[in-house]
């Protein structure tokens, strides 16, 4: 069986520090696909059961939301030791 490529898909510098997380979770939606960080974003090998179109909106969200849980991080660190007092 041969693994094909599936996208490349372009991330604004902006969010490079948020893939190799967002990887963690895409793995685990999309175990069939092996995505590897490149200097542009990504590239996704393997083959896709869903659309492609689909499978780079996921991505997209995925390291948006990784992006959203590091920026609000120190905020609920300050608000459960907080709550911890």
């Amino acid at each position: 069986m041969s693994v094909e490529k599936v996208i490349d898909i372009s991330i604004s510098s902006n969010f490079h520090e948020f893939i190799p997380s967002a990887i963690l979770r895409l793995q685990y939606i999309f175990p069939n696909i092996k995505i590897e960080v490149t200097a542009e974003g990504l590239t996704a090998f393997g083959t896709l059961e869903a659309d492609v179109p689909k499978f780079e909106r996921e991505v997209i969200y995925q390291i948006y939301r990784e992006k959203i849980f590091h920026e609000t991080l120190p905020l609920r660190q300050s608000l459960y030791q907080m709550l911890a007092l």
